[in-house]
C-alpha cells in the first residue's frame, strides 16, 4: 500500500472545496434548497466518493468501510458582525483526528466566497490544538492555494466564527 487518506479528508480539501469554487451555481441551488437537501447531496457526494476510491491502490483509504448517513452532517447559517453571510458544515465523526476537517465555513463576499475548515494538528510539544485554515484561488497561477492562520484549544463553532470574523476584519 501506499500513503493513507481518507474520504473524510477529500470531501473537505477537495470535493466540497471544488463544489463551492467550481460550481458555485449548483451549491448556491442547494444552499437555497435548505440544509436537508444539502445533508442528502453530501452524503451521496460521499457515497460516489468512496465507490471512486474502493479500486485505488496506491492510497490506503483508512475510513473506506465508514457508513454515512445524512444526519451525520450538519448544516447551519450565521451572520458575521459587516452581515457577512456565512454557512456552516459540520462533517461526520472522523475515524482518526489529524488532519481531518471538523467544520467547514464557507462566506459568502461580494466577490469569491471564502473557504475555511478547522482541522485537528498534532504540535511538536505535545500540545494538541485545532488549526483554522483557507483555501483559495491563486488566479495568477490558476491553482488552489491553502493558508493555515491559528489554533483553537477545543473545536468550538462559536469560536471558529469569532476567529473567521478577526481574520475577515484585518
Amino acid at each position: 500500500m501506499g500513503e493513507k487518506s481518507s474520504i473524510h479528508y477529500i470531501m473537505a480539501h477537495e470535493k466540497i472545496r471544488n463544489l463551492i469554487f467550481e460550481e458555485w451555481e449548483k451549491t448556491n441551488l442547494l444552499l437555497n434548497q435548505g440544509p436537508d437537501v444539502l445533508k442528502q447531496y453530501f452524503c451521496k457526494l460521499w457515497n460516489e466518493t468512496k465507490q471512486e476510491l474502493e479500486y485505488v491502490d496506491d492510497i490506503d483509504i483508512i475510513d473506506l468501510d465508514k457508513k454515512i448517513k445524512p444526519e451525520d452532517f450538519n448544516v447551519s447559517y450565521s451572520i458575521l458582525n459587516k452581515k457577512q453571510k456565512v454557512f456552516n458544515f459540520i462533517m461526520p465523526k472522523p475515524l482518526t483526528d489529524y488532519g481531518q476537517a471538523l467544520y467547514i465555513s464557507v462566506v459568502l463576499t461580494s466577490r469569491i466566497p471564502r473557504f475555511f475548515n478547522l482541522e485537528f494538528v498534532k504540535g511538536l510539544n505535545g500540545n494538541d490544538s485545532y488549526m483554522i485554515g483557507e483555501w483559495y484561488i491563486d488566479f495568477e497561477n490558476d491553482n488552489y492555494e491553502y493558508k493555515n492562520y491559528e489554533t483553537i484549544d477545543k473545536p468550538n463553532i462559536g469560536e471558529f466564527l469569532g476567529k473567521i470574523n478577526k481574520i475577515l476584519n484585518r
